[in-house]
């Protein structure tokens, strides 16, 4: 893990044990962290003060914030690997922007490739031939499991176009995926996710699309375009139930639509449900 070669040496020998099964590093200024793992949260003993935490947060993402504080106006910013890197701290306007200018706190978040954990995803979207739409809590293994998704599917031959924003999925450097997303996809990244959809659609033939974190009217208008166009769709949404699912409205159309046919429920990066979305509205309203 690359990110970790920036942080004090005293703080790289805490989690060098931790590596296989972690998931959050949560760092505060001035005092202790935590870790977050599969088997549960470790407090940290390793206290970072507020220059060691700035320098930590310039060597992980190469000293962007100097070059570029408006990169962080999303809230993070995703280092090489895929991982992201959540800031908290006193936030300026800069030319109408917000720009962090004094670090606080942070959360990286670690990205995992697990071979085999969408083995029943995949089976499933080969199986019924209709829409996937991953479901669970932030933290839950969405995106992990999207990727083993995308990966499985793949390697059977079929194209899928895959949209990866935030460069989380396939972690692309100069445009060659870092992370295993099978032989026959193809990933644009950078790009934001509705025109994403639309351009692939257009230029690389898809049979199967897909994206992490669903959300807003236009993104969906894009999944349905491509439903039209017999293309399905394979994203994950920010839902820990199907209460949740049903309350947002333009995915609940889609569910309607039978563009997603089906939901999966992940926690841990494990499949605890799968329903149809007949199932999936009969149930959540």
């Amino acid at each position: 893990m690359e990110w970790m070669n920036g942080l004090p040496a005293a703080l790289q020998k805490e989690l060098l044990p931790l590596k296989s099964t972690l998931c959050d590093v949560r760092l505060f200024a001035g005092r202790s962290g935590f870790a977050v793992t599969l088997n549960g949260e470790k407090p940290l003993r390793t206290v970072t003060d507020e220059g060691e935490l700035h320098e930590s947060v310039q060597r992980m993402c190469d000293h962007m914030l100097r070059v570029s504080p408006e990169k962080t106006a999303q809230g993070f910013i995703t280092l090489r690997g895929g991982h992201r890197l959540g800031l908290c701290g006193r936030v300026t306007k800069r030319e109408n922007q917000p720009a962090l200018q004094e670090i606080g706190s942070v959360c990286i978040r670690v990205a995992h490739q697990i071979k085999d954990c969408g083995k029943e995803t995949a089976e499933l979207f080969m199986r019924q031939g209709q829409g996937v739409l991953i479901c669970g809590a932030p933290g839950s293994g969405k995106t992990t499991l999207l990727r083993d998704t995308v990966r499985q599917i793949s390697n059977t031959g079929i194209a899928i176009g895959l949209s990866d924003e935030r460069g989380e999925i396939a972690a692309c450097t100069q445009g060659v995926p870092q992370l295993d997303v099978g032989t026959h996809t193809h990933v644009l990244d950078g790009l934001e996710k509705a025109q994403a959809l639309r351009w692939m659609l257009r230029g690389m033939c898809p049979q199967v699309l897909a994206m992490d974190e669903l959300c807003g009217a236009e993104e969906c208008a894009a999944v349905r375009e491509a439903a039209a166009c017999g293309v399905r769709t394979i994203a994950t949404a920010h839902a820990g139930d199907l209460l949740e699912v049903c309350c947002r409205k333009e995915v609940a159309e889609l569910l309607e639509e039978r563009v997603f046919g089906y939901i999966v429920f992940v926690k841990g990066r494990t499949v605890t449900d799968m329903l149809s979305a007949e199932e999936a509205l009969c149930c959540g309203r």
